[in-house]
């Protein structure tokens, strides 16, 4: 094992999602902000995925990229619907050489606690639940589950894994599922990027909302708080990484329709970082529809950039908002809110939740791992 400054860490994830318009999802985000500062902290890093990556498409939307030292595959199974449940579990010769190869292994999105990697991060462990909603409900779902279940209850006490986790809430549910603690570390918001729209002060009613295009995100509910609250105008800005992404646009302008407010839900897909950032400095209130979201880096960036969040009172996303006094328990009470933040916005309380946002910053994030890899050090060097 070498000094910190100079170790080999192999890092492991799926496949880094990319669309036009940039990073697919906050997993996308953090594998890519982990690999720069795994970089700028002097480290080799060793990137193993199921899929390349394409490093052009990165680097033009956010301007800068940091590649790997060396890029491997991270499994010889096919990538097909149906089977890549499965694949997690089966034997992974290619991840025991890249712990052979490499000083430090790092599982970037929790794929498997039973590669038993030296540092996994698991945004939340995979229950009936979880995966009933993530994949099908069919056989394959139900059968995947006993398998993990029956060997990670067989093998979870041999782990020596240091498991860390994306909110106090996520750590909750894997200390309650699988029976193990884990240490938060907050994923990174880049705020140095967004901290500066927060000073606009010209600002219209307008409410705005993040996130991929799928159901689980109840975007859809966007029309309804267009109907209860006739004063704003709402923007969805997403991507269509989902193969369905676009039967939910479909539902959305069907219900706005339906509900008289399609003039006023403005649907964006697939926008440029510039764009949405252009957006944000003119939106006063951001609103999330997911409950129990495990944490929210779109919330966090919101508030760096000066918005007000409205967020459900459950998940990891009530840890990013400074009190419960931007929460919500339905929709009336989001609608009563957006009415509420509209009317109150002013720069203060930008500067105020900016501030705040600042709690999850990149630079806090590089020095907790930073800190961390310092106790993989080999103390004879």
């Amino acid at each position: 094992m070498r000094r910190r400054a100079n170790m080999k860490i192999g890092l492991v994830y799926r496949n880094i999602a990319v669309t036009r318009s940039g990073l697919g999802g906050g997993g996308d985000v953090f594998v890519i902000y982990l690999l720069r500062a795994l970089k700028e902290l002097g480290h080799e890093v060793v990137l193993a995925t199921t899929k390349p990556t394409n490093w052009e498409l990165i680097e033009r939307s956010l301007g800068w990229v940091f590649r790997p030292d060396e890029e491997r595959r991270l499994t010889i199974m096919p990538d097909v619907d149906g089977f890549r449940l499965y694949r997690n579990l089966l034997p992974a010769p290619l991840v025991e050489k890249l712990k052979k190869d490499c000083d430090v292994t790092f599982d970037a999105y929790g794929l498997n606690l039973l590669w038993n990697l030296d540092i996994t991060y698991l945004h939340t462990p995979p229950t009936k639940d979880e995966l009933d909603a993530k994949y099908s409900r069919g056989m394959h779902t139900k059968l995947y589950y006993k398998l993990y279940k029956y060997l990670t209850d067989k093998k979870l006490k041999k782990l020596k894994t240091k498991v860390l986790t994306n909110s106090e809430y996520s750590r909750r549910i894997i200390q309650e599922t699988l029976g193990i603690d884990s240490q938060v570390v907050y994923p990174p918001v880049d705020t140095e990027l967004y901290s500066k729209l927060a000073a606009n002060k010209s600002r219209n009613n307008v409410v705005l909302t993040v996130g991929r295009y799928t159901w689980e995100r109840k975007l859809d509910l966007i029309a309804d708080l267009a109907f209860l609250v006739p004063e704003a105008e709402f923007y969805i800005v997403g991507n269509t990484i989902m193969k369905y992404a676009c039967e939910v646009i479909t539902f959305i302008k069907s219900k706005a329709e339906r509900l008289g407010v399609s003039n006023r839900v403005h649907i964006h897909v697939d926008v440029l970082l510039k764009d949405k950032m252009d957006l944000m400095s003119k939106a006063k209130v951001y609103v999330n529809t997911l409950r129990d979201e495990h944490f929210g880096i779109a919330v966090a960036e919101a508030m760096s950039a000066g918005m007000v969040p409205i967020v459900p009172n459950s998940g990891g996303q009530c840890e990013i908002v400074p009190s419960k006094e931007f929460t919500y328990e339905n929709i009336e009470e989001a609608a009563d809110l957006i009415r509420k933040w509209l009317n109150d916005w002013n720069p203060s309380i930008a500067k105020r939740l900016s501030l705040a946002a600042e709690k999850f910053s990149y630079s806090r994030f590089k020095n907790e791992i930073g800190e961390l890899l310092s106790t993989f050090e080999d103390p004879k060097l």
